[in-house]
């Protein structure tokens, strides 16, 4: 872990760094506003961490909103284990779900981007009496056998995947080519290049990627499969927050949540990917009115 992962980023990411163990793992979050609020708990995708909801959390705090954000496995400030094999859904479930149960944590708010949508969904579905209601934020929770880009299929192949994300960091580097301003900011790329300084460390961020299930034979399409089939059996409100200009989770993918969760509604945002980095302000003012009318 670098040294550059234990700073505050200029004062961008100040919230005191707690941890929790589970099993081998030390798992990093952020539990900031009071204790006695509904917790918001805001679960991170590709190859981001919980500084990505660094301007959410300072706002809803604010608001008097309990806001918790972890990193998961193999990024942010939590464990990373250098055997691939474990980089997959069914034990970032396991780790979500540790962090629900250690906190004892009720009437939650997941916040769901990128892969924290399947994950988020499948704690959800094992916990049904700790989740209240969820917003989903450029994410998916089924198969993606037509949806996957090419440069993302690139990382799936043996040998060219570990040069282009293990020895060039390239799924990190790409995060300004997955905002719809383009924009390299200095200290928000020191901050997502820290957890990662060598090899070893970006073992998650390509494991991510190879974990998505496009088969039925691939790893984790079993269990991707089970949270997809028990969606529309479970009795959650859901917000939709959608950067439109994502090149990936197309605004298609809108349809298919409002089909698994009829009545939901849509937040549009002018963004890529990385909508909380886009607009930060409006993402936050979407979960919290959200979270407020109900």
């Amino acid at each position: 872990m670098s040294d550059l992962l234990g700073g505050d980023f200029g004062g961008t990411f100040s919230f005191e760094a707690r941890y929790l163990d589970v099993d081998d793992l030390r798992i990093h979050y952020v539990d900031e506003g009071p204790r006695d609020a509904s917790p918001i708990v805001m679960l991170h995708g590709n190859p981001t961490w919980s500084y990505m909801y660094r301007e959410p959390i300072r706002s809803l705090s604010e608001r008097g909103h309990r806001c918790i954000a972890f990193d998961h496995m193999g990024f942010g400030r939590s464990s990373k284990p250098p055997e691939p094999r474990r980089y997959i859904l069914s034990t970032h479930v396991e780790n979500a779900l540790a962090v629900l149960d250690q906190l004892d944590l009720t009437d939650v708010t997941l916040v769901c981007h990128d892969w924290g949508g399947p994950i988020g969904l499948g704690a959800a579905l094992e916990r049904p009496e700790r989740v209240g209601r969820v917003v989903a934020m450029n994410t998916w929770a089924w198969e993606l056998p037509s949806f996957l880009p090419g440069f993302l299929r690139q990382f799936r192949s043996e040998g060219l995947g570990e040069i282009l994300a293990l020895a060039n960091n390239a799924v990190v580097e790409s995060i300004p080519g997955g905002m719809a301003s383009r924009s390299s900011d200095g200290t928000m790329m020191d901050a997502y290049r820290a957890p990662h300084p060598d090899y070893w460390s970006r073992l998650g961020t390509l494991a991510f990627i190879r974990d998505v299930p496009l088969t039925e034979n691939d790893v984790s399409a079993p269990l991707m499969g089970h949270i997809h089939e028990s969606l529309p059996g479970i009795d959650l409100p859901l917000h939709i927050v959608w950067g439109m200009r994502d090149r990936v989770f197309v605004p298609a993918f809108i349809d298919q949540w409002q089909t698994l969760f009829p009545g939901s509604e849509c937040t549009e945002l002018e963004a890529g990917h990385y909508l909380l980095e886009d607009r930060p302000d409006e993402v936050a003012e979407a979960i919290g009115a959200f979270v407020e009318k109900l």
